[in-house]
């Protein structure tokens, strides 16, 4: 009787490391074929409880959302998207400026990326990420909220005397165009060009140091590993 039970449950333990192996097998088949599961998503940093993920920052790279960005590698093109995406969020959260964007705004902006990279690459990128039109508004509405407020802050605020054009003509202009073997227009002719140069960099200054002010009473919080 005691054998009678011991090849039973030999039987039983047998059918089950059987069961097991087949199992098992198939899953490494799975993945073989079907190759490891894919990352598709994930959270990049959180300002203050705002998210912004893995596909925000490829969506911005995608549509071509940023200009003027010099990035050596993907990875450092990302950080670069992220640290706007950053500014963006932490302004719009933390200013309280009353600012809004105008439909026919966003209209504008989506027909200057369509383009730039073609309808059809706009829709095949959207079937891409799953996204539709009014999806991309929302991310073109935050870009051009953004700039809003800094406009409004800004613009009006800062003031470029003659004396500094007349400095940027001497000591920038006319180099570098000499040095490009061109003979510099004169000053009168340039005047609201070089004013308009500096205003910017003034400006871009001015950003810089209040978002650096803001960031530091900001919950920022980074998670790439």
């Amino acid at each position: 009787m005691f054998f009678k039970y011991l090849a039973l449950e030999f039987r039983d333990c047998f059918r089950r490391v059987i069961s097991n192996f087949f199992l098992l097998t198939a899953l490494c088949l799975l993945i073989t074929v079907s190759g490891l599961p894919e990352i598709i998503d994930r959270i990049i940093a959180v300002v203050n409880d705002q998210v912004i993920t893995l596909s925000d920052i490829r969506i911005a790279e995608t549509f071509g959302l940023y200009e003027n960005i010099n990035a050596e590698s993907e990875e450092n093109l990302h950080q670069q998207i992220l640290e706007k995406l950053i500014d963006q969020k932490l302004i719009i959260q933390l200013t309280g400026e009353r600012v809004s964007v105008e439909e026919e705004e966003l209209e504008a902006e989506l027909e200057r990326i369509t383009e730039k990279i073609g309808s059809y690459e706009v829709q095949k990128r959207l079937v891409q990420f799953g996204l539709d039109r009014n999806v991309l508004k929302e991310y073109l509405h935050e870009k051009l909220l953004y700039r809003k407020i800094l406009s409004r802050r800004f613009s009006q605020s800062v003031i470029v005397s003659l004396k500094e054009i007349e400095s940027y003509y001497i000591q920038n202009y006319v180099p570098s165009h000499r040095a490009k073997g061109f003979e510099p227009k004169p000053m009168v002719e340039l005047l609201d060009k070089i004013e308009s140069a500096i205003k910017q960099k003034k400006i871009e200054n001015k950003v810089l140091e209040w978002i650096k002010n803001l960031r530091q009473e900001a919950d920022i919080q980074i998670k790439i590993k």
